[in-house]
C-alpha cells in the first residue's frame, strides 16, 4: 500500500511540475525542473536551431538538445505561438529549456512583443532572452564586413557586444559606419552578455549624414597611395594621416562637394605604415571614418620562392617550376635564411621537432642576431627542450591554437627582409611525409606587417617577451595593413582571428571567372562551404581535395550532395595543405593563390592565431596548379602522376653509388660542372621517402655516404635533384 501511495505521489508531483506557468515563474524554478511554458518566438532560423520565447512576464531560450522529442524547431518562426515542456538547464550561463519532452505550435504570424528600449548597461541577466532596442549604437569595426564572431558596440559612453553565428544573414554585409538603432535578443555565453541581431533589418540607420563606404586604398607606390570613400550626401573630402595612431599630424582637404571622394597622398616613405582617417563635411557637420592602417610599397626585390614537400606535375607548367619539391629543400632554405640573417629573426611556429633548425637559430643568437620564438602551448615542440635554447620563447594560446607557421628575417632591411609562410610545421612528419607548401617572399613592407602581428603576441617590440602584455586569439586587434604591392603584384595579408579572414578568402573565391582548385586538410567552415556551392551553381569549374572528410561538421558530404567535384584524399600521405587557386589557366582574369596556416574551419576563424596570404599572380597560380594536378591525378588514377623535373642527361653529371649491393654503407660520388644546390633523397620500392638531405653550393666532386643499418634487404632508389632536374639510380641492400 505504501508503494502504491508513493507511485500516486510521484505522478501527482509530475503533473504539478509540468502544469503551464509563466516564463518569469519558470525562470525562478530550480535547474533540472520540468516546466511547461507558452510564448511567442522572437527569432527564426537566423540564430540556428535555438528559439527565444517571450510572454508578458519574461523570455527564455528553448533548445532541442539531446533527448528532445519531435522535430523542434520545425516550423517555428518569428511570430509563432508555441507551448513547450522540457527541462531547465544552464548552458555556458544561458538558462534554457533543454531537452524538450513535448511542444506544440499553437498559431502563426502573431505580432512580436514590442522591443524594450534599454541602454547598453541593461544588457545583463534581468533581460536575458528578451527582445530589446538600443538607440544610437556605433560599431568600433564599422566599414568592415560581418563575419562569424563578436563585435564591440558603443552608445553614450557605454559598451557591449553583438554576436554573429555561422550562416547568419549578416555575414558578408558591411558593418555600418553610421550610428544605428539596434534591435536584438539579449543572450549570454560564458558570463558575457551580448545582443543577437536577427538580420540587417535590426540595424536601422539613425544618422542623417554618414559614410556609405569605408576608406579603400589604391594606386600603391613606394612614394604614396590614394584613398577613396563615399557619403550619402554631397560633402568635401579630408584625409588626416600620420605614422603614429596617436598623432595624425598631416592633412589634405579638397573643397569640392561630392558623394564619391578620393585623395592622393604623395611624398611618403617606402615600406612605411601610415594611419589614415577619412572625413567629410556637408556644411553642417563633419563625419569621420575609423582609423585605418596602410602601407606604401617597398624597394625590395619582391622575389617569391615556392616549395612543396613532394613532386608536382610539371606538364602543366607555363614556364616556371617550384624552387624545391622536398622537405629537405624547405628545411635547407629556412636554414639558409637563418644563416643569412643580420639583425633579427622572428618565428611563430605551431610545432617543431627539427633540432637542425633550432641549432641554426641558436647559432644566430650566439652571433648577435635577435631571435624571438613563439610556439603553441599544447604541442610537444620537442626541439625546444633538452636543452632549452638561450633565445626567448613564449607559448600560447590558452583558448585555441597558436597555429601560425611563419618566419620573419631582418624585417627592417630593404634587401634582406624575408617572410616565410605556408602550411608546413617544422616537424619530420610535415616535412618528410605530408603534402605541404611553403612560400618565401622578399619584401620589407610585408615583413614589417608580420613583425607587427608577431609583437602583438610577443607583448613588446623588445628582445624579451612582455609577459604581462601578450595577446593571443580573440584578444588581438585588427592592426596591420591588408594590402601590399610586391614587385607589381597585389598581395593581401590577413591574421586570424582579428581580421575577418574568412571574408577575405570568400571574396578571393568569388573573383573566379572560370575555375577554382583547392587542397585542404579540413573543411568545416559553413560560409566557405556556401560560397563554393554557390560558385559551382553559377558554372565555375571547381575541383577540391579534402583530407579529413570525417571531421565533425565537415562540408564534404554536403558538397558532394550538391554536385561539387570534391574528392577525399586516398593517399597514404596526409594532405596538410590550406590552399586555393583561382583562374590559373586564364591570364586575362585575375589568377591568384590563397595560402597560409588557416584551415577552412570555425576554430581558425574565431579562436586560433593564423596567417593567410592571397597572392594575385599568374606565375604562382600556375606553380600551385602543378602541385594540385599531381595530387588530383594520384587520387583519381592511383598511378605515377608527377613530371616535375627533367631527367639529367648522362653527360651533364656523373653519379656513382658503391658498393652496390651493400649491407651497411652506401657511398655516393657526384661530379658537378658548376656550383649547385644538391638534394639527395632515398625512396623505397613503394615510393615512400625515407630520408632526404640538401647540400648548398657544391662544385666539382662531392662525396658522401648513407648509413643502411636500419634498412631491410630489398631494392631502393637514390634521387639526386639539381634545381628542376633529376637523376635516379637504384641500389640493393643485402643483409
Amino acid at each position: 500500500m505504501i508503494r502504491g501511495l508513493l507511485i500516486i505521489s510521484f505522478l501527482f508531483c509530475t503533473v504539478i511540475a509540468s502544469s503551464q506557468i509563466s516564463i518569469s515563474d519558470a525562470r525562478n524554478e530550480a535547474i533540472g525542473s520540468i516546466v511547461t511554458i507558452e510564448g511567442i518566438a522572437t527569432n527564426g532560423g537566423e540564430l540556428g536551431i535555438i528559439r527565444y520565447l517571450q510572454d508578458d512576464s519574461g523570455a527564455i531560450a528553448v533548445y532541442p538538445g539531446s533527448g528532445s522529442v519531435g522535430d523542434f524547431p520545425g516550423e517555428v518562426s518569428r511570430g509563432s505561438l508555441v507551448r513547450v515542456t522540457g527541462e531547465l538547464k544552464e548552458f555556458n550561463g544561458l538558462l534554457e529549456v533543454d531537452a524538450i519532452s513535448d511542444y506544440e505550435v499553437l498559431s502563426e504570424n502573431n505580432d512580436l512583443p514590442a522591443p524594450l528600449d534599454i541602454s547598453l548597461l541593461d544588457v545583463n541577466e534581468p533581460l536575458e532572452a528578451v527582445l530589446v532596442k538600443i538607440d544610437g549604437v556605433s560599431f568600433t569595426a564599422g566599414g568592415n564586413n560581418f563575419s562569424t564572431g563578436n563585435y564591440e558596440i558603443t552608445a553614450n559612453g557605454e559598451s557591449s557586444e553583438i554576436y554573429v553565428r555561422s550562416n547568419h544573414p549578416l555575414i558578408g554585409e558591411e558593418i555600418p559606419l553610421a550610428k544605428v538603432n539596434l534591435t536584438g535578443i539579449v543572450s549570454q555565453f560564458n558570463s558575457i552578455y551580448q545582443v543577437l541581431p536577427r538580420g540587417i533589418e535590426d540595424l536601422e540607420i539613425a544618422d542623417d549624414f554618414f559614410l556609405t563606404s569605408s576608406p579603400e586604398q589604391f594606386d600603391i607606390s613606394t612614394e604614396g597611395f590614394s584613398i577613396r570613400w563615399s557619403t550619402n550626401q554631397e560633402a568635401n573630402s579630408i584625409v588626416k594621416f600620420g605614422t603614429s595612431p596617436d598623432n595624425l599630424d598631416q592633412q589634405i582637404e579638397l573643397g569640392d562637394l561630392k558623394l564619391d571622394h578620393d585623395i592622393s597622398l604623395q611624398g611618403l616613405e617606402p615600406a612605411t605604415f601610415y594611419y589614415v582617417q577619412a572625413c567629410s563635411n556637408n556644411g553642417n557637420s563633419t563625419i569621420s571614418s575609423s582609423m585605418q592602417i596602410y602601407s606604401t610599397a617597398s624597394n625590395s626585390s619582391g622575389d617569391m620562392k615556392v616549395y612543396f614537400t613532394d613532386d608536382v606535375n610539371g606538364s602543366f607548367a607555363m614556364g616556371s617550376y617550384p624552387d624545391g619539391t622536398s622537405g629537405a629543400a624547405i628545411e635547407a632554405e629556412i636554414i639558409k635564411r637563418i644563416e643569412a640573417a643580420q639583425t633579427s629573426i622572428d618565428a611563430a611556429i605551431y610545432n617543431i621537432n627539427r633540432t637542425t633548425i633550432v641549432q641554426a637559430l641558436s647559432a644566430a643568437h650566439d652571433r648577435g642576431v635577435v631571435v624571438r620564438y613563439i610556439a603553441d602551448n599544447s604541442t610537444a615542440n620537442l626541439a625546444l627542450a633538452d636543452p632549452t635554447p638561450d633565445f626567448g620563447i613564449i607559448r600560447g594560446n590558452a583558448d585555441g591554437l597558436m597555429h601560425n607557421k611563419f618566419f620573419v628575417f631582418d624585417a627592417d632591411n630593404t634587401n634582406n627582409a624575408w617572410v616565410m609562410s605556408g602550411s608546413t610545421n617544422m616537424t619530420e612528419q610535415n616535412l618528410a611525409n605530408d603534402f605541404n607548401n611553403t612560400v618565401f617572399i622578399q619584401d620589407e613592407a610585408l615583413a614589417k606587417a608580420y613583425t607587427l602581428e608577431f609583437e602583438e603576441m610577443w607583448g613588446t617590440d623588445g628582445p624579451t617577451p612582455g609577459v604581462f602584455s601578450v595577446l593571443f586569439g580573440a584578444d588581438k586587434t585588427n592592426n596591420t595593413p591588408h594590402t601590399f604591392l610586391i614587385n607589381e603584384r597585389l598581395v593581401e595579408s590577413y591574421f586570424s582571428p582579428s581580421d575577418n579572414t574568412t571574408i577575405g578568402i570568400a571574396d578571393a573565391l568569388k573573383s573566379a571567372d572560370n575555375e577554382i582548385q583547392f587542397a585542404l586538410l579540413t573543411f568545416t567552415n559553413n560560409e566557405l562551404g556556401t560560397t563554393i556551392k554557390n560558385l559551382n551553381d553559377e558554372g565555375i569549374n571547381i575541383r577540391g581535395i579534402i583530407d579529413n572528410t570525417g571531421d565533425q561538421g565537415s562540408e564534404f558530404d554536403d558538397l558532394m550532395g550538391q554536385g561539387v567535384n570534391v574528392t577525399a584524399d586516398n593517399n597514404s600521405k596526409q594532405t596538410h595543405h590550406k590552399y586555393a587557386i583561382v583562374d590559373a589557366n586564364d591570364p586575362s582574369s585575375d589568377p591568384l593563390v590563397v595560402l597560409g596556416s588557416h584551415n577552412w574551419s570555425g576554430g581558425a576563424e574565431t579562436r586560433n592565431d593564423e596567417n593567410t596570404l592571397i597572392i594575385h599572380d599568374g606565375r604562382l597560380a600556375n606553380i600551385y596548379l602543378q602541385e594540385f594536378e599531381a595530387r588530383w591525378c594520384e587520387i583519381q588514377m592511383g598511378g605515377d602522376c608527377v613530371t616535375s623535373v627533367q631527367e639529367i642527361l648522362p653527360n651533364e653529371i656523373e653519379l656513382n653509388l658503391f658498393p652496390n649491393p651493400s649491407s651497411d654503407i652506401l657511398n655516393i660520388s657526384v661530379q658537378l660542372e658548376k656550383k649547385e644546390d644538391i638534394t639527395i633523397s632515398i625512396i623505397n620500392s613503394n615510393g615512400r621517402l625515407l630520408e632526404s638531405r640538401l647540400i648548398n653550393d657544391r662544385y666539382g666532386n662531392y662525396n658522401s655516404s648513407i648509413d643502411l643499418k636500419n634498412y631491410k634487404s630489398g631494392t631502393y632508389y637514390l634521387q639526386l635533384l639539381l634545381g628542376n632536374q633529376q637523376t635516379i639510380k637504384s641500389f640493393q641492400v643485402a643483409k
